[in-house]
């Protein structure tokens, strides 16, 4: 685990301006919950869903790839909107497609075992951050319960516009994706 961590963290630092202790939090966050948390309320998602689309420029960062993995087993991912655009998917039969897909049911302990991971991996300077400051942002999310988000730098920058795929492996989802056109 503590190698493929280490490759995906390197993956989103590189391809990511801008890529903070916030986002670091983020990816481990998605990368253990995937999407469920904004799959409990249908009728939320699909509004920001259908809002966040109509702002994905898709002649915007046009290297973009359409999936980026978020979770070191290669399960969850990220579907980014603007190549999805660029493909002229129906976002109304996109949107069927994601809020079908299976919540995933993750163990907060997970997320914990592997933030574990994320700040050894910064005392043994694998990665650039240090520790005490991951080791306190873990307290601050610990005590608050709030799910990460990004950090203002990496939204400038990035202008992240993506839903989460919960489990790219999953056959039913899989079909779906491929009924939009995106697999």
């Amino acid at each position: 685990m503590k190698g493929e961590l280490l490759g995906l963290i390197e993956l989103h630092r590189r391809v990511h301006p801008a890529f903070g202790v916030e986002d670091l939090a983020k990816l481990v966050y998605q990368g253990v919950f995937g999407a469920d948390h904004l799959l409990s309320d249908p009728d939320r998602f699909a509004r920001e869903f259908l809002e966040e689309w109509r702002w994905a420029e898709g002649r915007d960062f046009p290297d973009e790839p359409l999936f980026e993995p978020v979770d070191p087993r290669g399960r969850i991912y990220r579907l980014n909107l603007r190549p999805a655009k660029r493909r002229g998917v129906d976002p109304e039969a996109l949107l069927d497609v994601l809020l079908s897909q299976p919540r995933r049911g993750a163990d907060p302990a997970e997320f914990w075992e592997r933030w574990r991971i994320v700040v050894e991996l910064a005392a043994e300077g694998a990665i650039p951050f240090h520790p005490d400051r991951l080791r306190g942002y873990g307290e601050m999310l610990a005590e608050t319960g709030i799910v990460p988000r990004h950090s203002v730098a990496y939204r400038r920058a990035n202008r992240p516009r993506y839903r989460l795929i919960n489990d790219l492996q999953d056959e039913a989802l899989r079909g779906g994706l491929r009924s939009v056109g995106l697999l």
